[in-house]
């Protein structure tokens, strides 16, 4: 059975066979986005502030005959896949599908509910009617000689006359209209006090999935030295997140960049090469699976399995044994799945050459996978039992210990893990920081690779600074550290213990800084992508969607993204330029950053997020990869201006700033070619942080007028010496 909303309503409301049921909470326990979905439905029913969709609306999943049909699992098949994506996407529609099934499911559980009034009931409700309406009439009477007074005279003159001769017509009297109105009321609140009562029944009983448990056990918070003492030399003061000492800055991606800007650490030589010509890999055929009692048709998959072979039950003990699946090309055997909705793109080894090819969802997973999530998905992955989410713009590579346990090494960028089994363990490598995950996955826990660049550095002989944390989100995580030094001997990190206890909302961190420590950080908040995947706008939602179909069509990923590259949207130009520059080329990236062709210049918004989201990682990736980024510079962009953008888009030392690069930077304000304009302005308010008012001074997409006024307030500034980061001397 395929884990889709429809089915999983189903299982949410307990209509479907035992086996059904319990071949469902497998799935479901599997699966992290069905989690997500299940927490999600439970929360848009309860919620009051949600609209109701109108009666009258039109469209798919706004029409009410749309909503009955899917219901009643008599909608087309063509139209089911869409529905469910819209109930997905949309809390007002999954809320009123949700709580629709769950009316009608303990309806049918519960003949009584529409069972007709005996006739007892029904002399006690008119007994009720009669009372309320001879209140009701007294109180209008009452009401009627005050006012009448007033009224007699215009009503007579306005009342038409009757035919001589003619018999009056019938009218009700205000009791008997009184007492319909009441009848109706009496009777909706009784059928709303049945409902509220059963449903309530139904939600507080049999929909309540457990809580993700507290991890308790033999793992008290360590202290560095001996295993089993709290984790951390000492608890930091988490204001913020921080620690007492200083440490280096991370820098955070800006509000509106296509999706996370972290940057990885430097790259053997070898690790980045020049994408040749891809090739898709195998994709075993979608898992039909046996049928449910409640779909028709082929819905919208949650989580499904590949189509070989349902995955195994989760064992009882760790480790896990491997996930039964297709296995994958040369006969090697799978370690997990792609799950979700997410494209995924893996480096595929089988020509004889390295390459990188799309994952779609069912595919299955090799022994070792170097994968990446391109912008515009989220993908998830069942690894042995471990949901694995890779967020948007991550490099990651899924292995397996000697000992079977399944291993996440996050190269840049973030994830989050969780199973629910209460026996599951990860292994987790992000930079410096290498352990294995106990117990406590269904929390979960989060990864993250960042870096912080120093501006000015030369990215093709300075390393960048690497930030690397674990993060436990709720109930807390048993970290065990595993690092092997390079005599082979056990690597264990100073200021942790080799094992302890890590209490929910608290971190480790490691810094490339100081390489040899790790520290244990309070937070005051988790961070938004821990607490939510981040929203994939409309846009990008889109040009991912039309990635997507141009992969199926063409059975080539790179062969795709270079015809996107050169589509005539410009979200499909940017997301295609930005996944390509994910693997190391970044013509299409600078191409697009530099043209000034009509119709495919990027406005001012569209250029800040694609510089965000491609420059700073390939600045941050090492040496070959930020001499790819100046080649690119030569070859894409105007000529002569190489070595200038190329400078300001590493960034300016205080020193540099003083020795005449502000001056520079000025004086680029009335380049002739745009982008020289637009990273100049971007230096300038990186550097100096001015105020909004201030920053709306100058354009460099402007008219040639307003440009020399903003121009000109900047040689202002710098007359005065203003141009220098905030507490620069």
């Amino acid at each position: 059975m395929r884990l889709t909303v429809r089915t999983l309503l189903a299982w949410l409301d307990h209509v479907l066979p035992s086996d059904e049921h319990g071949e469902l909470d497998a799935k479901v326990a599997g699966s992290a986005a069905a989690h997500q979905l299940v927490d999600r439905i439970r929360r848009v029913v309860k919620q009051p502030t949600i609209s109701p969709p109108r009666l009258d609306g039109r469209g798919l999943a706004a029409d009410p005959n749309s909503v009955a049909e899917y219901l009643d699992n008599c909608l087309e098949h063509d139209r089911l896949e869409a529905f469910e994506r819209i109930c997905i996407e949309s809390d007002a529609h999954l809320a009123e599908v949700a709580a629709c099934h769950e009316i009608l499911a303990t309806l049918s559980r519960d003949p009584a509910a529409t069972a007709p009034l005996d006739a007892a009931g029904r002399r006690r409700l008119l007994e009720a009617m009669r009372h309320h309406s001879a209140a009701v009439s007294t109180d209008d009477e009452h009401h009627e000689q005050v006012g009448g007074a007033r009224q007699t005279s215009a009503t007579r003159e306005a009342a038409p006359t009757q035919p001589y001769g003619g018999a009056p017509p019938r009218r009700r009297s205000a009791r008997s209209a009184w007492g319909a109105a009441a009848a109706a009321v009496a009777l909706l609140v009784a059928l709303g006090l049945l409902l509220t009562e059963a449903i309530g029944r139904s939600r507080g009983v049999q929909r309540d999935a457990p809580a993700p448990p507290a991890v308790t056990g033999d793992h008290p918070p360590i202290v560095a030295a001996p295993a089993h003492e709290p984790l951390g030399a000492a608890m930091e003061n988490g204001q913020s997140g921080q620690t007492v000492e200083p440490g280096p800055t991370v820098v955070e991606s800006p509000p509106d960049t296509v999706a996370l800007v972290p940057a990885e650490p430097p790259e053997p030589e070898a690790a980045a090469p020049k994408p040749e010509p891809a090739a898709v890999a195998a994709v075993p055929p979608a898992s039909v699976g046996p049928q449910p009692s409640v779909p028709q048709g082929d819905a919208l998959a949650i989580a499904a399995a590949p189509a070989a072979a349902p995955a195994a039950a989760p064992p009882s003990v760790p480790p896990a044994p491997p996930q039964e699946s297709a296995a994958p090309p040369g006969g090697e055997a799978a370690l997990g799945f792609v799950t979700g909705e997410g494209l995924l793109i893996h480096r595929d080894t089988d020509q004889g050459h390295a390459a990188w090819a799309a994952l779609m969802p069912g595919a299955s997973l090799g022994p070792r996978e170097e994968l990446i999530a391109p912008f515009g998905f989220q993908p998830d992955l069942n690894v042995r039992g471990v949901a694995i989410r890779l967020l948007q713009g991550t490099r990651a590579t899924i292995t397996a210990d000697a000992d079977g346990t399944p291993r996440v090494e996050v190269v840049f960028g973030r994830a989050v893990v969780r199973s629910a089994r209460p026996d599951a363990r990860v292994g987790v490598t992000a930079s410096g920081l290498t352990g294995t995950i106990m117990a406590g996955l269904a929390g979960p826990a989060a990864i993250s690779v960042d870096l912080d660049r120093v501006p000015g550095t030369d990215p093709t002989t300075e390393a960048a600074r690497v930030r690397a944390s674990v993060i436990a989100v709720d109930g807390g995580i048993v970290w065990k550290q595993g690092g092997v030094a390079a005599d082979g001997s056990p690597r264990l990190l100073d200021g942790i213990a080799a094992e302890g206890m890590l209490d929910a909302r608290t971190s480790i961190t490691w810094e490339s800084v100081a390489p040899d420590g790790g520290r244990v950080v309070q937070l005051d908040a988790l961070p938004a992508w821990v607490v939510a995947a981040p929203q994939i706008d409309k846009l990008q939602r889109n040009a991912a969607e039309a990635l997507g179909a141009r992969i199926r069509d063409t059975g080539s990923l790179e062969q795709s993204l270079r015809e996107l590259a050169d589509d005539r949207r410009v979200e499909n130009r940017v997301l295609a330029a930005a996944t390509l520059a994910l693997f190391g080329d970044f013509d299409a990236a600078v191409e697009l950053l530099c043209t000034e062709a009509p119709g495919r210049r990027l406005e001012q918004r569209q250029w800040a997020t694609l510089e965000a989201a491609t420059v700073p990682l390939a600045l941050a990736r090492g040496a070959k990869a930020a001499a790819r980024l100046r080649t690119a510079f030569e070859d894409r962009g105007p000529h002569g201006k190489a070595e200038e953008l190329f400078a300001m888009a590493r960034g300016f030392s205080d020193a540099e700033l003083a020795a005449g690069a502000a001056e520079t930077l000025v004086a680029a304000l009335d380049d002739p070619d745009l982008v020289v304009r637009r990273y100049a302005i971007k230096c300038l308010c990186d550097i100096v942080q001015p105020s909004a008012a201030d920053r709306l001074r100058y354009r460099a997409d402007g008219l040639p007028d307003p440009r020399r006024e903003g121009a000109s307030w900047w040689r202002g500034q710098l007359q005065k010496g203003l141009i220098r980061r905030p507490g620069a001397a």
